[in-house]
């Protein structure tokens, strides 16, 4: 999950300026860290970056919100791809 989770988070922090830390398990909404666009622009990054694509029923708060759980979402992606493969 490293690898992953840095990049996303070195994202996160570019996109928004935060200079902080950001723990895996932190709602990034909640925080105040991501707003709505923020989290749309993630979600788009990650798709480009990790070679995946979301489904519409994915895009939920429960799967962006955190890092932790976004990561989750890009490993079952790749794995489904690698099972079609």
């Amino acid at each position: 999950m490293n690898n992953e989770l840095q990049l996303l988070s070195d994202y996160v922090r570019k996109e928004t300026s935060h200079s902080g830390e950001i723990d895996a398990d932190e709602d990034l909404l909640a925080s105040g860290i991501l707003d709505s666009f923020n989290i749309v622009s993630l979600a788009l990054f990650a798709q480009e970056q990790f070679g995946v694509e979301f489904e519409a029923e994915e895009l939920v708060r429960e799967n962006l919100a955190k890092l932790s759980n976004l990561v989750a979402l890009i490993r079952r992606k790749r794995a489904e791809g690698a099972s079609r493969s």
